[in-house]
């Protein structure tokens, strides 16, 4: 035998080796694991329209955890119902699919009485009450989602408004008191916790000082914001009532360049509160990481900064097949170092174990 077959050989071996000692075993497949991970907006009114049966085959071939509901999903009652319903029957097994919502109250609100729903008011009239008004507002708001079918609202905005911030002109903050804030949101986590209905406190690290708004633009706050935006989070996660927390596209230059979202400083700054759960990135198709970002980028930087679920809503930019591009940019970046695969497990385990909490 040649000394270049014997150096063939002993070098197949080492490599074999080096594979065997990178084998990851993964929780579920591979594309599974990481489509927990790929929550969709989509449009669609019914199990007919084109898009909609694309995402119903996306739910059965595990290509996406969850979907996130807006007004184009939504008709009436009895539409909105049976197509929950739908949704809901085509997973076919565990774990159970996420369907996620904005129903916060006030401006913000996918279920109207223009629609034949309810109507709720803000989080800054809310504030202005008592808490057991407040539970019982939000135990309204919560049960109608249970009763058709959501089981996941995005929501209640914990962040402090602060002069002319986006959050401040919308009226979506309890008051620019942390503590009040706090117990605000308590009673809307509580009372969705009666009801079934997982919450996100959003959106960290604090959205209140940044003027601009991310769906169209980077929302810079460095030099105004203000480490008081942590304590709603704080006290909340400390209270053991952050069921998981959704991170902003803010830019705080005094901790990362990059948007929270992306940053690995800002996540570890949410870990280091305490927080152990699942961790949600605002809408990734926004302006403020689209314009700056592509794809690719975008979905490794979330990923190595610790995001766990990956929101696309298709608003902004409508791509029916972003699943499947997000898959296998992970599974590129898994392939090529830039990814370590225990961040992908891990995301799955948290996820999973949050589907199967019982309230």
């Amino acid at each position: 035998m040649g000394k270049n077959m014997i150096r063939a050989l002993l070098f197949g071996a080492l490599f074999a080796i080096v594979c065997a000692g990178a084998d990851v075993k993964y929780p579920a497949s591979l594309d599974k694991t990481i489509g927990q991970m790929i929550i969709v907006g989509f449009e669609g009114q019914n199990v007919n329209d084109e898009w909609s049966k694309l995402v119903i085959r996306q739910i059965k071939a595990g290509e996406i955890g969850g979907v996130v509901i807006y007004a184009r999903n939504i008709k009436d009652p009895a539409q909105f119902e049976g197509f929950m319903r739908a949704l809901h029957y085509s997973i076919g097994a565990n774990p159970p699919l996420w369907i996620m919502i904005d129903q916060e109250g006030g401006k913000i609100q996918r279920l109207r009485s223009d629609k034949g729903f309810s109507d709720y008011p803000s989080a800054k009239k809310i504030g202005e009450g008592t808490l057991s008004a407040a539970y019982a507002v939000y135990r309204n708001l919560a049960c109608e989602l249970k009763g058709h079918g959501v089981n996941f609202n995005l929501a209640p905005v914990v962040d402090l408004p602060n002069g002319e911030s986006v959050i401040a002109n919308d009226d979506r903050g309890f008051g620019a008191n942390p503590q009040k804030t706090a117990k605000f949101a308590e009673q809307f986590i509580k009372a969705h916790d009666s009801c079934g209905v997982l919450t996100a406190l959003k959106h960290f690290p604090g959205h209140g000082s940044a003027k601009a708004d991310p769906h169209a633009q980077s929302a810079d706050a460095t030099g105004a914001y203000d480490d008081k935006e942590l304590v709603p989070f704080k006290t909340l996660i400390e209270a053991r009532l952050a069921r998981a927390v959704m991170i902003a596209h803010i830019i705080d230059r005094d901790i990362d360049d990059l948007p929270a979202s992306l940053s690995q400083k800002h996540v570890g700054r949410l870990r280091d509160l305490g927080f152990d759960g699942v961790v949600i990135s605002d809408d990734l198709q926004m302006g403020a990481i689209a314009h700056n970002f592509d794809l690719n980028e975008t979905i490794v930087k979330a990923i190595n900064a610790g995001d766990n679920a990956l929101i696309f809503s298709n608003m902004l930019v409508k791509d029916p097949n972003v699943p499947k591009k997000a898959a296998t940019i992970i599974k590129q970046a898994i392939e090529n170092g830039e990814i370590d695969p225990q961040k992908v497990i891990d995301s799955y385990k948290r996820i999973v174990a949050l589907k199967n909490r019982r309230f």
